[in-house]
């Protein structure tokens, strides 16, 4: 039933379950809720997947240990000066993400991974870019 929703209905659906983490949502709370939805089978998950855009992100520490290693520490920091300087949609957010992997010569799943744990928490998420 979530999936099927439109992302505004949606969006008004999940306010009382975000109220409940203590998150005020703001105008990007429908576009949050269309990149989630696919991965919630109920409005208190989806609710928690939307929190990391409004509360301090903890990373899982098995999955911080496994992916966020000192090799590739050199590269989340170059791939955060891209981004801070990058306009802020997708194509834009893609081309920081290629540029970093050429500069460092790092493969996507060596990059992807770190830095969903960190943004995330969790290493499974949607696509960077998105």
């Amino acid at each position: 039933h979530l999936k099927a929703l439109p992302d505004e209905e949606l969006a008004q659906h999940v306010q009382p379950f975000l109220a409940k983490l203590g998150v005020v949502a703001d105008e990007r709370i429908a576009s949050i809720c269309g990149l989630f939805k696919d991965r919630c089978d109920t409005l208190v998950v989806l609710a928690q997947w939307i929190s990391a855009f409004y509360l301090d992100v903890v990373p899982n520490a098995e999955e911080k240990a496994q992916h966020v290693t000192d090799a590739v520490k050199p590269a989340l920091a170059l791939l955060a000066d891209k981004l801070a300087t990058c306009v802020w949609d997708k194509p834009s957010i893609a081309a920081a993400i290629k540029a970093t992997l050429t500069d460092t010569g790092l493969k996507m799943p060596q990059l992807a991974m770190p830095v969903r744990v960190v943004v995330m928490g969790t290493a499974q998420t949607p696509s960077l870019d998105a």
